[in-house]
């Protein structure tokens, strides 16, 4: 138990070092639920050493804050516009008024492009060394074991599937979702834990397309190392796709399962 403040009081200084060193948004530092976390912790500590780490932790969210105003002010100085206000703005001007603007900001550039005498001599040169087509066609069927047809079954032993079996898989996995997170959500790495690595695998990937495609969202959660997975009732349009890279290897699946045996 002590450990797991220790390891939470560590992750707080980190985080905000790393908003310190200009390495992380200090907006994306949730410091009102940080505050909280410590104030709930703070009776907890008895060892000197974690003291320290909490007021250390203290100081640093002050300074977050610090930088999140800084930040206001830099802006306001700068009369910085808000995306929001600039669209209600297009929207009541008139059609002359925006060709007006746009003419303002119009700044056209020309660009020609063409092939110098040594693009084309060095085209030349290649096209006439190049070997003829059949000599060339022998050196790539000699090169391999031939082309050939695998079986469905093959297909769907190596993953390869059909886009209905494909969105099958991703019902099924959603369905299951929907089953263990109930109303609020569940630990990404908990859903998609499996007994060997090559099925975790699997699930992440199956996951990956979940969030993609609108069935599912997540949400980080910095003070427990992980990441909160949760379902929609219904498949969300997105405007533009989501993209969130989370490295998985052989070490990081045995730990993470390890801590689900422990809990």
């Amino acid at each position: 138990m002590r450990k797991e403040k220790r390891e939470l009081l560590l992750r707080v200084i980190d985080l905000c070092e790393s908003v310190r060193r200009n390495e992380v948004d200090p907006f994306e530092v949730r410091v009102g639920e940080f505050l909280r976390r410590l104030r709930e912790l703070l009776p907890k500590l008895r060892d000197l050493q974690d003291l320290y780490l909490d007021l250390h932790a203290l100081v640093g969210l002050t300074e977050v804050i610090l930088k999140q105003e800084e930040w206001v002010k830099h802006r306001s100085s700068l009369l910085y516009l808000d995306p929001l206000l600039i669209s209600l703005k297009v929207q009541v001007m008139s059609p002359k008024e925006l060709a007006e603007v746009m003419v303002r900001a119009w700044h056209p550039t020309v660009e020609l492009e063409v092939l110098s005498l040594p693009a084309l001599s060095e085209a030349k040169d290649y096209w006439t060394n190049l070997p003829p087509l059949e000599e060339r066609r022998r050196e790539l069927e000699g090169g391999g074991e031939g082309a050939g047809e695998l079986p469905l079954e093959e297909l769907r032993r190596m993953g390869i599937l059909g886009r209905e079996e494909f969105e099958g898989l991703l019902r099924k996995l959603w369905e299951e979702l929907r089953e263990r997170a109930g109303k609020g959500g569940i630990s990404y790495w908990e859903f998609i834990s499996a007994p060997t690595f090559e099925e975790t695998v699997r699930r992440a990937w199956l996951v990956s397309f979940l969030v993609s495609y609108g069935y599912a969202g997540m949400e980080l959660k910095p003070l427990e190392d992980d990441l909160l997975l949760f379902p929609y009732p219904s498949p969300q349009r997105r405007e533009e796709g989501m993209s969130v890279p989370i490295s998985l290897s052989k070490e990081k699946w045995r730990e993470k399962r390890g801590r689900g045996r422990r809990g």
